[in-house]
């Protein structure tokens, strides 16, 4: 594992270099680093590097604008070796992180003093976004080396009392695991991969119209389940879907190979394959296709069971496409022709609005943002034992993607919406208005606030089905507010850290408690309609009732009050926690 590491890494610093050639081998493993695990933008990432003499422990200084936060990097790149980290390294960069955060501004000159002018120019300016703007900051000592525990706690103690800073490590062992996560998450390109065709049979159909061309044939279901051995998830990076684990379908696929494999074929839809480039080559017996940056987009779970049933005798119907994207229109064509297939052919285990959305840009933007304020985000369906293989023990919160689309409903458009179930918010007309390209900090603000009315709706029927009209009500409420950055930013601090933060969180509790009782008010004057009396699951499920249920509020002058002094009470403290 040691030099397949160093292997994909060599590959990953040399590749960079040679789009970059003023780059040292340092230079470019920051980097590298930077653009798999911080910043998507190679550019933005080579742009942040300082990476020469004078750097003051900072090879790079990148700042997120949308999630607020300052990164500090500093990488040391041993291609061949981990020796262990000097302390005076991880120490150095550490005070750099005080000076930094530190209100008095002693210690930061005299660092400035002796820094380049680009540095000096960079860290001037984190240090403003930091004290003026409530950015938060995070240094990040980087290494293919080794660093004690000793070491790491000193760096980390030297942070401890500050609530807007962290210092994290990564050594040699952290990076064999980022690099598992990195190629989980198909940034880079599966490596060309061969196809043995499983007798003569090949049919090949070429399309001088859009310029693809297919071919369909034969593989041995051993040779099907090699590939996922051999390269992993990011096979599937373009499928809807995760694996689904021990489905009914599943363990009737598992049945077929070990008991009827010789009519597997024949009960099996087969796997769809999409890919950058296919030859085929015959040697004698030998009949292979090379394929380039394939990716299965449909038949994972066949794949999957077939890597689990191990040798076997089963044959599978392959239909490989082969996609040019040489230009902006063949790119265009590649992304709404996997998106047309995926949405064609993934019928075996069936395939719902929600599984078609996994693969949007808005739904890849928010898994990476999320990872970088700590949080997981499960926009494919799959099994939880695969969301632990994509990487969901690392966080401390896990959001799936129906979850957060009812949270967002709910709070923007009508509650009514929710109540029609999970698919119809990934309806193309609806979908628009939850993910719209918010800020992920937004996302996660409405989130929280969804988890504490949910909690507050238990015990009682009718919360349970006014919950979505609360959270309605709240959120129109707190929306003006909690998208500034002062308060947004600040909530879900203090919400994270619930039990250190309980008495700050008292007005929230009781804002929410109170509109619960409001709610029911609302029911008991309101349930009563065309003559006939509403149960609670039936009542909350009007269109437009939420707008009705606002004039209530606005027309309950006690309720209204004990709300808004609440609301007021719960402003200020998420105010005055940011001095604590």
């Amino acid at each position: 594992m040691k030099d397949n590491f160093f292997k994909d890494l060599k590959k990953e610093v040399l590749e960079i270099k040679d789009r970059n050639p003023h780059l040292s081998d340092d230079s470019a493993f920051v980097a590298w680093f930077l653009r798999a695990f911080i910043t998507e933008d190679e550019k933005q990432a080579v742009n942040s590097l300082t990476g020469q003499a004078g750097d003051k422990s900072s090879d790079s200084i990148f700042t997120d604008h949308d999630n607020r936060i300052v990164f500090i990097v500093q990488g040391k790149y041993h291609s061949h070796k981990h020796p262990n980290e000097p302390r005076s390294h991880i120490v150095a960069l550490a005070d750099l992180g005080r000076s930094i955060v530190c209100e008095r501004s002693e210690a930061f000159k005299a660092i400035l003093n002796k820094a380049n002018f680009i540095v000096q120019k960079s860290l001037e300016e984190a240090r403003s976004f930091i004290h003026k703007r409530d950015y938060q900051l995070v240094l990040r000592y980087v290494t293919t080396g080794k660093i004690s525990d000793t070491n790491i706690e000193e760096g980390e103690s030297r942070l401890d009392e500050f609530d807007n800073a962290r210092f994290e490590t990564y050594s040699y062992k952290d990076l064999m695991r980022l690099m598992q996560d990195y190629i989980e998450g198909a940034a880079p390109p599966v490596p060309t991969i061969s196809l043995p065709v499983q007798g003569t049979e090949v049919f090949s159909r070429s399309d001088n119209s859009t310029g693809i061309t297919s071919w369909i044939f034969t593989m041995g279901g051993t040779e099907i389940g090699n590939l996922f051995k051999d390269t992993g998830v990011r096979l599937f990076a373009r499928n809807i879907r995760g694996y689904l684990g021990n489905t009914e379908i599943n363990r009737v696929m598992k049945s077929t190979v070990k008991k009827e494999p010789e009519f597997f074929w024949y009960y099996n839809n087969g796997i769809t394959i999409v890919c950058d480039e296919a030859k085929q080559i015959k040697k004698g017996t030998s009949n292979i296709i090379k394929v380039t940056n394939a990716q299965i987009i449909n038949g994972q779970q066949t794949t999957r069971n077939l890597f689990l049933s191990g040798k076997n005798d089963a044959e599978v119907l392959v239909k490989l496409i082969e996609i040019t994207r040489d230009d902006e229109t063949n790119k265009n064509q590649y992304s709404h022709l996997v998106s047309e297939i995926v949405s064609a052919t993934n019928w075996q285990n069936a395939i719902s609005q929600s599984d078609l959305k996994s693969n949007d840009a808005e739904q890849v933007r928010i898994e990476k943002e999320f990872k970088k304020l700590n949080y997981f985000y499960i926009r494919k369906r799959m099994s939880k034992s695969e969301a632990v293989r994509y990487g969901a023990n690392k966080y401390s919160y896990r959001i799936s993607k129906a979850e957060l689309a009812r949270a967002v409903a709910a709070c923007t458009v009508d509650p009514y919406e929710v109540r029609l179930g999970k698919d119809r918010l990934f309806e193309d007309d609806i979908y628009s208005k939850l993910f719209n390209g918010r800020k992920t900090s937004e996302y996660i603000a409405i989130y929280w606030l969804y988890r504490y009315v949910s909690s507050w709706s238990k015990g009682d029927d009718r919360t349970v089905y006014a919950k979505w009209h609360v959270l309605n009500l709240l959120w129109g409420l707190l929306e003006h507010d909690l998208k500034k950055n002062l308060y947004r930013d600040q909530f879900r601090k203090i919400v994270e850290r619930g039990n250190r933060f309980y008495r700050e969180l008292q007005p929230l509790n009781k804002l929410i408690k109170e509109s619960f009782k409001l709610a029911l008010s609302f029911y008991r004057k309101n349930k009563k309609i065309d003559g006939k009396m509403q149960e609670a699951r039936d009542f909350f499920k009007h269109i437009n009732f939420h707008k009705k249920f606002f004039v209530f509020y606005k027309k309950s002058s006690q309720h209204r009050q004990k709300i808004n002094s609440q609301i007021k009470l719960l402003l200020n403290n998420i105010e005055k926690s940011k001095e604590e």
